[in-house]
């Protein structure tokens, strides 16, 4: 993540130069660039006489050393300008796109830090409520599964699943049977999976069995609602 900010850095600081030197290339003109006038010179005394010859000569040469550069070297002058002003220009752009880019990278990274952090949070609700719901309910789904016929009070006592997954808000969704709903709910509270799966399966043939249902399975549902309850904290 360092060699981005970087580069990005020194192309900024390139730009910024060739600006300044496109800038004042241009104030000044082309041909200013490499052949101004240089430093201002003193001018001589004043003072002459009228025996001094006049040196024609050196008059000449001034006059050639002052005249406009060749018609190829304005040609040339102009093209270098115009280079350093695209330069100067591909320069920001590059400036921009990898400003932008990492400036998008570090945004894409902090939305998938935010979202994996909300994703966690709501996960942890979604089982604190559950365990509350279970927890409430304690009693009376006992009191339910211990009293009566036991074949209706292990059919009940898996209903209650149902009642405590409403109370922790978990609604049941169209396609979804009162069964599929509990285990949602029960896989939400990450609890011990052999002991639902052997109360549901004690639910299933109390049921649709046509076999008799006893003490057994009563003591068995007893059981694995224990292990569930140990599973999620709901344990009075």
């Amino acid at each position: 993540m360092r060699r981005p900010a970087v580069v990005a850095t020194l192309a900024v600081a390139a730009t910024s130069l060739l600006v300044v030197l496109a800038v004042w290339a241009a104030l000044i003109g082309p041909q200013q660039v490499f052949t101004g006038d240089g430093p201002e010179k003193v001018p001589e005394s004043s003072v002459t006489t009228e025996d001094a010859p006049v040196d024609t000569a050196g008059t000449t040469r001034d006059d050639v050393e002052q005249s406009d550069p060749p018609t190829w070297v304005r040609v040339l002058l102009n093209v270098v300008g115009g280079a350093i002003q695209l330069a100067a220009l591909a320069g920001m752009v590059l400036a921009v796109v990898l400003v932008v880019r990492r400036l998008h990278t570090a945004w894409a990274l902090r939305r998938v830090h935010e979202e994996a952090a909300t994703g966690e949070f709501e996960v942890l609700d979604d089982r604190r409520r559950v365990a509350d719901a279970m927890a409430q309910d304690v009693v009376a789904q006992t009191r339910i599964l211990e009293e009566g016929e036991p074949r209706n009070a292990i059919v009940e006592c898996w209903h209650r699943f149902e009642v405590q997954a409403e109370r922790a808000g978990l609604g049941r969704h169209p396609s979804e049977t009162s069964s599929e709903l509990a285990l949602r709910m029960l896989d939400v509270a990450d609890v011990d999976r052999a002991a639902v799966t052997r109360l549901l399966g004690l639910y299933r043939e109390a049921r649709f069995s046509p076999h008799e249902v006893g003490e057994d399975d009563r003591r068995a549902a007893l059981d694995a609602l224990a292990r569930i309850r140990a599973g999620s904290g709901a344990v009075r």
